[in-house]
């Protein structure tokens, strides 16, 4: 019988109404109970997973919260979630359907779906999605910049930028949209070019060293290629030489980096190459190794290199080892770079200090032949608007070499344009 009628017939009935209204009460108060029950579920089913990241005791939890209200369609979003981030897209993708079928404009379940057609490396799928949630909420910056994003992974740049120029059109201080934006240009830029000076003056009454370089780089779907012309005075003798630098990508996670220059000149090696294999690991880690090798006349030089690089938050650090082998023994020398990211990668300060006898920057004959070194330095680099990038450092070395001890000074100070 239902147990309104039920409560309905003991409520006519005379010398019952003391006893109806307990037994509505009573029941008034189960529900209650029972409610409190679930959303309590809930609570705790978003504490284990979030404070203690046990999804699969978070989505079990959440589960017999839904076996007492199936149609709690924000518990059920959340074990989607759940799903999604162990990579369970499949159980996902059914669970947030299973909403949006009865509750075609519910929010986080348009969010949580996008998420997972995005993560499955399903465009077509992603974008059908945030056309759903732009009929429902024509106006949301979020599904905007979202699907602008999608847009620009599906190689429609012209189409994303229409997008995210709708929502700065509505929304001037959207900070995301405006950042995406920029970030788009810059992936539509496959051409970057540099300028740099760098001046060493010295202790003592030697003149100063002046060098230039000019580069100009193309960015490829395998990697990036640079050709680049350097110029020195040093000791009143000036002179170039011709480089080219590429960074190939081999396969996921593992790239490398090739270098060749000639030159003609007294003070340039007559030619010099480099190669390096860099790997991603775990914990944000990035290996490599590597060798340099110089030829200054009948004299060959190679230097054996290995670095690990660490990325932690907004900070890099970098510590790296150089190895000459040599007929009077083999010298080593080590180097550490820390940077701190401000407000993304294109903005950074770093500081950076060596020690030892191998060359670090191994351009000059002189490079190989010093017994002993230690340098500091401090620098940074911003970006002035999406192309240009302004760099520059302060540097203090000494330098020890069989018949002299060098101290100096080096600026050094670079602008880059891309396009």
């Amino acid at each position: 019988m239902n147990r309104f009628v039920f409560v309905s017939r003991l409520w006519i009935q005379p010398g019952t109404g003391v006893l109806a209204g307990m037994i509505v009460a009573l029941l008034c108060g189960v529900s209650a109970v029972h409610g409190q029950s679930v959303d309590s579920l809930f609570a705790r089913a978003r504490t284990i997973a979030f404070e203690d990241e046990n999804y699969e005791k978070a989505r079990a939890m959440a589960y017999r919260a839904l076996d007492t209200a199936p149609n709690y369609h924000g518990i059920r979003v959340f074990a989607a979630r759940t799903l999604a981030w162990e990579g369970q897209h499949d159980q996902a993708r059914r669970e947030l359907r299973y909403v949006l079928e009865r509750d075609p404009d519910h929010y986080e379940a348009l969010k949580g779906i996008i998420d997972v057609e995005t993560w499955s490396d399903h465009p077509q799928e992603a974008l059908t999605y945030a056309n759903q949630a732009r009929e429902h909420y024509p106006e949301d910056p979020y599904f905007m910049r979202k699907r602008a994003s999608i847009l620009q992974w599906m190689g429609q740049p012209d189409a994303a930028a229409t997008q995210l120029n709708a929502v700065l059109a509505s929304r001037p201080d959207d900070d995301e949209a405006r950042e995406a934006l920029q970030s788009l240009r810059q992936d539509q830029m496959h051409y970057t070019t540099t300028l740099a000076a760098r001046r060493d003056a010295f202790q003592g009454s030697r003149t100063p060293w002046t060098f230039g370089t000019v580069s100009v780089g193309r960015s490829t779907s395998i990697g990036s290629i640079t050709g680049r012309v350097r110029y020195a005075h040093r000791f009143s003798t000036s002179g170039l030489q011709f480089e080219v630098d590429a960074y190939p990508s081999l396969m996921s996670g593992l790239y490398a980096y090739v270098s060749g220059g000639v030159s003609a000149s007294s003070i340039f090696p007559d030619y010099r190459f480099g190669a390096s294999l860099y790997k991603s690991l775990p914990y944000s880690l990035t290996g490599e190794v590597g060798v340099r090798h110089l030829n200054f006349g009948g004299g060959n030089t190679f230097i054996y290199t290995g670095s690990l690089t660490k990325y932690w938050g907004n900070y890099m650090i970098r510590g790296a080892t150089y190895v000459t082998p040599s007929s009077g023994g083999t010298s080593v020398s080590g180097a550490g770079t820390m940077r701190r990211y401000l407000g993304g990668a294109r903005t950074y300060v770093e500081l950076a200090g060596s020690a030892g006898a191998s060359a670090r920057e191994a351009m000059f004959e002189e490079d190989v032949q010093r017994q002993s070194s230690w340098s500091v330095s401090a620098g940074g680099q911003m970006a002035l608007n999406y192309r240009t990038l302004l760099r520059g450092s302060v540097g203090y070395d000494r330098e020890e070499f069989p018949a002299r001890v060098q101290k100096r000074v080096s600026v050094r100070l670079s602008v880059s344009y891309e396009f």
